[in-house]
């Protein structure tokens, strides 16, 4: 695979790519060429372009130039690009742009020659392969019937294709009430009520019963009179109790104990509410979580139960049960580095010290959160071996020649930030494991340190300190660290979470630059310590985003009362939520409460962040400060709410 990835682009980009012009003066000419384009001088553009013969980015101004002039019917030049340059990021993204430009232009011909369906998963897509089959004199009925049979609302551009196939009878009673059960287990209301008029009077009696648990279900579940001797009642009831749940999830058992006393009901179904509401009374921090999930029996690979019920006894510091359910867990998940530390924690609470001092030996020699609390218990040093990473030279230059890392390096060079990462990581795919670490290697020296970060980040080379954990910005970082009175290893650690230092990182949610500010809170938080800034552009700069970044910081660790897990936590998930976590009436151990932050993402991050606060510790003071002096007991919320937190 890798081999005949290579010899395509080989083959692309011929032998000239090197030769003769140098590369500064390509590079010049091609930002020159950007411009021409995004300013629509396509005469400068061209000339420039012809100049470019063999340089091997130019595939890249091609791309841009065909996005750009599509409406001008570029099909011979799109089939010849989508054909010479297949395994370019961009090609699929120039495939699906040309694809709906000719649906919407309703050329069925061209549409049908360029459509792949293994290539092109866009729904809306499909849909239009389809109704120009169609309209070709092809039946399509079959794979109409397939997409159709979904409880998923489908797109606006499906609608006519749909329409047509059930016009022709295309659906049956029993294939329209198969598709609403579907949309009801998706809690698809809006479809469910565009179904119901064409379903028979028993089917849309259930539809009705059903819109009615799910609008009101308290009161509805209150006054159920039908018979729940069907599957398909007894299992909107218990979905419904769960729904409940979320609201509140004592009213929602509540109910559904009374209801199970006026009628007879199997045990699966009583197991699937202890399983629900349990898992929501956990994450909810509620002392009703333990004895539901204890009851519940778990289905087979149920790990988010068995999970669960370890977190909930944790919670309570029932540390027999966080034993016992270790115990039941499978071998490979109980052998975890997380499970193994609270095996001894819970060994060491139980009075059995020296099987808890064991299990601590064990992980205290790994790198990471779990062996840094396990040498905090046992009072040892952390271990954060430096170990930097090296490479025989015939294997960098080896790599380096590759096309697809060329290409890769070179749109760095020309600051084209996201086309590089994307056509660094394509050039990736692979490739064996010590040419990975080579390439992170010629990464780092090439300054390139995020895309270093990442490719090395799942081979073994954990311990290239240098690779992994740079300290990129010292000054500015340790100045406004300084400025707002946080700690440098702790900002760093942000960093390194947040963005793995990605200057100009944009997450799916809006959030920008090393720290990941939300524009928002980017621009409140300027107001404050009056720094003018006027739009994202403005929060992806370096120093502005730490500027602000550690302000806000500062911020969020004043209003958690010092508590860095707790400042950590609501960075990412935000302050409100992070306070509804805290403990109600009594501290909590802080390595408890990370353990059992409902959110699964926030929980991980919070764990990352203190390692790599561990780590940049180290580098920056040449000493291990123990995690445990930033994880003091949690304070309860109705102590933060006294004291003005």
């Amino acid at each position: 695979m890798r081999l005949a990835q290579t010899f395509v682009l080989a083959l692309a980009f011929s032998s000239v790519a090197y030769a003769n012009t140098p590369l500064a003066l390509d590079r010049l000419r091609y930002r020159q060429a950007l411009t021409a384009l995004n300013e629509a001088r396509y005469g400068e553009f061209r000339h420039l372009y012809h100049e470019l013969n063999g340089y091997i980015a130019r595939p890249y101004l091609r791309y841009h130039y065909l996005m750009d002039r599509m409406r001008h019917d570029r099909a011979r030049a799109v089939a010849a690009f989508l054909a010479r340059y297949p395994q370019l990021p961009v090609t699929a993204k120039l495939r699906r742009a040309w694809l709906k430009f000719l649906a919407h232009r309703h050329d069925d011909k061209r549409f049908l020659a360029a459509y792949e369906p293994s290539l092109d998963t866009d729904v809306s897509l499909h849909c239009y392969d389809l109704a120009a089959r169609a309209r070709a004199g092809q039946d399509v009925a079959s794979a109409v019937r397939a997409l159709w049979l979904t409880g998923q609302s489908l797109p606006r551009s499906c609608q006519g294709l749909t329409a047509h196939w059930l016009r022709a009878g295309g659906a049956s009673q029993s294939l329209l009430w198969a598709r609403t059960k579907l949309a009801m287990q998706a809690g698809n209301v809006t479809l469910v009520k565009r179904l119901r008029p064409a379903l028979s009077p028993t089917h849309a009696l259930w539809v009705h019963r059903w819109l009615v648990l799910t609008a009101h279900p308290a009161h509805a579940l209150a006054h159920i009179e039908y018979p729940l001797t069907l599957k398909l009642a007894r299992h909107m009831v218990r979905a419904a109790v769960v729904a409940l749940g979320w609201r509140s999830p004592t009213l929602a058992m509540s109910l559904w104990q009374q209801l199970r006393a006026r009628q007879p009901l199997p045990g699966e179904d009583n197991n699937y509410v202890l399983r629900g509401l349990g898992l929501i009374a956990a994450k909810d921090h509620l002392p009703e979580a333990l004895p539901w999930l204890s009851a519940a029996v778990p289905r087979t690979h149920d790990g988010r139960l068995v999970r669960w019920r370890v977190r909930a006894a944790l919670r309570e510091r029932a540390w027999g049960d966080v034993l016992m359910f270790i115990d039941a867990m499978p071998s490979a998940m109980q052998h975890r580095q997380e499970w193994q530390y609270w095996r001894a924690r819970a060994l060491a609470a139980s009075g059995h010290a020296r099987a808890a001092q064991a299990i601590f030996a064990k992980l205290a020699g790994r790198f990471g959160y779990y062996g840094f609390l396990a040498a905090d218990r046992l009072g040892r040093p952390y271990h954060i071996p430096n170990v930097p990473l090296t490479e025989p030279a015939g294997l960098l230059r080896a790599v380096d020649r590759l096309p697809g890392i060329r290409m890769a390096h070179e749109l760095f060079r020309l600051h084209q930030h996201r086309e590089a990462r994307a056509q660094w990581f394509q050039a990736l795919q692979g490739l064996s494991e010590d040419q990975i670490e080579a390439a992170g290697l010629l990464a780092s020296r090439w300054g390139w340190r995020d895309c270093a970060i990442l490719t090395v980040a799942g081979t073994q080379a954990k311990h290239a300190l240098g690779i992994r954990f740079p300290l990129l910005y010292r000054s500015l970082i340790e100045a406004d660290a300084g400025r707002n009175k946080i700690d440098a290893a702790w900002v760093y650690g942000i960093i390194r979470q947040e963005s793995a230092f990605i200057f100009d990182a944009r997450s799916d949610a809006g959030a920008l630059g090393l720290m990941q500010l939300m524009p928002l809170t980017g621009f409140l938080t300027a107001g404050e310590i009056h720094l003018p800034i006027t739009g994202d552009r403005d929060l992806l700069d370096v120093a502005t985003n730490v500027d602000v970044g550690t302000h806000y910081l500062a911020d969020v660790l004043l209003r958690a009362r010092g508590q860095e897990p707790v400042a950590t936590a609501a960075y990412n998930a935000g302050p409100t939520a992070a306070i509804s976590w805290l403990p109600v009436r009594t501290p909590l151990p802080a390595d408890i409460w990370i353990e059992t932050i409902p959110y699964r993402q926030t929980r991980g991050y919070v764990k990352n962040v203190l390692a790599f606060t561990a780590i940049y510790d180290y580098l920056l003071k040449g000493r291990q400060d123990a995690l445990l002096t930033r994880m003091k007991p949690i304070t309860p919320a109705v102590e933060l709410a006294a004291n003005g937190g």
